[in-house]
């Protein structure tokens, strides 16, 4: 077997995979957001507080499209806007109460993949498979980065 066939190999079993998790967790992950929304909600979660601008450039969208999308996930407690109180022009973007709760959920759905799949492996299979992930990681920041 070559390597594009292995490759292919790995990447259906892992989609296959993710695709049987969120189809049983799907109703308790349910939160009526879109793709774009969730993207912002983990881009707001990984930065903690970020500006709009720097969100534009991280979604590859306008300022003003990312305004709009902030808009609406602000009326719906996702997300929650302060003002800098260095710079009074600039708006940082943080996770509202819905954004924390929507968290929340994905890790305990996290948990309960870990318990239910991954507690299945080996000591010796979980630790390889996290070098491995973590290598390809490293890999791939230096190659798309």
């Amino acid at each position: 077997m070559g390597l594009y066939e292995q490759v292919k190999q790995i990447n259906e079993s892992d989609y296959a995979i993710n695709r049987l998790i969120y189809k049983h967790y799907k109703k308790y992950l349910a939160s009526n957001i879109t793709t774009q929304q969730a993207v912002l909600l983990d881009i707001v979660y990984y930065a903690k507080k970020i500006n709009v601008g720097e969100i534009a450039l991280e979604m590859n969208i306008s300022s003003s499209a990312v305004s709009q999308l902030i808009a609406k996930m602000e009326k719906k407690q996702f997300i929650h806007r302060s003002i800098n109180p260095e710079n009074r022009r600039e708006i940082f973007i943080t996770l509202g109460s819905k954004g924390w709760e929507y968290f929340k959920k994905q890790e305990h759905v996290e948990r309960a993949v870990a318990d239910r799949l991954f507690s299945k492996l080996t000591f010796s299979e979980l630790n390889e498979l996290e070098r491995i992930t973590k290598k390809l990681k490293k890999i791939a920041l230096k190659e798309f980065v």
